[in-house]
């Protein structure tokens, strides 16, 4: 059954009617099951949603399978427009093109399955080998094209070029993430990527190999298929450790230090990021929450402005900047402090990392998973850290960076499907607000 506020959402965007089907995971199985009843599905579970009003609306599905029907599946279902059908019937051709032979399929890519239309809602439904937006997808398709993906990313492993890789992150039309084992063991992360992505990507990597820290390794990269491989890195993540049994020994000084120890790193072949990278994502994301919870619009527009403006009058400092740091992005190993995930790395102001890590701590604290007042404690030990090591950390612009990050991930319980998504949307807003007065304090 469609949630109250889901329905609320489609309501007010008559201009997209399938937007009730693409966000209601039961209605989306069973139309699934009635329309493949061989394929075995047990269950729809969405895990990601961009919604652009009254233009589309893309969810990433997770489709499981009874038994011995196969692994699960990794599927985009878009709900296009009014008057798009032309348009969507395209789409449907093009990803019925590219998706392969039956039964030539990297585990959950999906080459098994075909794709739907639900003509009466304009729906579409791809598997991820479908993905026109990730060419390396319709490579790792294909058998023979698959091997040769593998011998480009992982030419010193000839044992892995005959590999499948599994699929543990799949967001349509923007990422697919999946692993190689070698004897069950992970060994590489293989990352697929829109056009124009990998360069980014690999050269955040090769810098990440010159800050001295423990980070993946640069394995290798296909420019045709917008690919590369990174070493994966063993470990416990560091979130599971802060929301777990041993969370009082997490070591976040030392994941301060690590930061410090990036953000002093010279930052050679890395992009420039645009002045106001942070004020235009942060804008977009109020104006996002607006669209959503248009009660809550008012409140997200003023302060992302008076936030933006902030942040523009604070002294301009840049560094080598990680752009997406936070607890699901530290590994602990027998190494130690681990970084992962460098992708969006490029020179830009590096209080944005510290912000981005408390405002994902300040998240955590409203699913749940921290306890009440967790955050600020932790806040303190990897400023302290970081501090200790170096890093400077401006007056009152600490504040500010973490309540603009906020703003930013307060679309985050609606796009990756949290219960109750309206009201930790609203709470954490009312953690901006706190933070910054906060800010105008210091």
């Amino acid at each position: 059954m469609l949630a109250p506020a889901d329905a609320e959402v489609a309501r007010r965007d008559p201009a997209v009617p399938g937007i009730a089907l693409v966000l209601d995971p039961e209605a989306v199985l069973a139309r699934l099951q009635q329309r493949h009843p061989e394929a075995g599905l047990v269950a729809a579970e969405a895990l990601y949603v961009r919604y652009k009003p009254a233009t589309s609306c893309l969810v990433g599905y997770r489709l499981h399978r009874a038994g011995p029907a196969g692994p699960a599946l990794e599927v985009s279902v878009k709900a296009y427009r009014q008057g798009d059908g032309a348009k969507a019937a395209k789409t449907a051709e093009a990803a019925e093109a590219e998706a392969g032979p039956a039964g030539a399929t990297p585990a959950g890519s999906g080459g098994d399955w075909p794709v739907t239309t639900f003509a009466d809602e304009l729906v579409v439904v791809a598997p991820a080998g479908a993905d026109r937006d990730l060419p390396a997808l319709a490579r790792l398709v294909q058998p023979d094209q698959r091997r040769r993906l593998l011998q480009a990313l992982l030419p010193e492993a000839s044992d892995l070029h005959a590999a499948d890789p599994r699929c543990v992150r799949y967001k349509p039309e923007r990422r697919w993430v999946g692993v190689v084992d070698r004897d069950g063991v992970p060994v590489a992360l293989v990352k697929a990527f829109g056009a124009g992505e990998l360069a980014r990507a690999r050269a955040g990597l090769v810098f990440a190999g010159r800050t001295g820290l423990v980070v993946p390794a640069l394995l290798g990269t296909s420019k045709r298929a917008c690919a590369l491989a990174g070493s994966w890195l063993p470990g416990q993540p560091l979130i599971d450790r802060l929301t777990g049994p041993e969370a009082a020994t997490a070591p976040l000084a030392e994941v301060g230090a690590a930061l410090a120890t990036l953000h002093a790193t010279p930052p050679r072949r890395l992009v420039h990021e645009a002045p106001d990278v942070d004020a235009v994502a942060t804008t977009t994301a109020a104006a996002a929450v607006g669209a959503l919870v248009p009660r809550l619009g008012p409140a997200a527009a003023s302060a992302a402005a008076s936030l933006c403006r902030r942040l523009a009058a604070l002294p301009v400092r840049t560094a080598a900047r990680h752009g997406d740091f936070s607890a699901d992005q530290v590994v602990l190993g027998r190494r130690g402090v681990g970084l992962i995930d460098f992708d969006n790395t490029a020179v830009g102001d590096p209080t944005a990392d510290l912000g981005q890590f408390l405002a994902d701590l300040e998240a955590a604290e409203v699913d749940g998973r921290l306890a009440p007042g967790r955050a600020r404690s932790l806040a303190a030990d990897l400023v302290t850290g970081y501090e200790g090591a170096g890093g400077v950390v401006p007056d009152g612009a600490l504040a500010l960076h973490t309540a603009a990050a906020v703003v930013r991930r307060a679309v985050e319980p609606f796009r990756h499907r949290r219960p109750d998504w309206p009201r930790r949307t609203e709470e954490l807003l009312d953690r901006v607000a706190a933070l910054a007065g906060e800010g105008a304090r210091q």
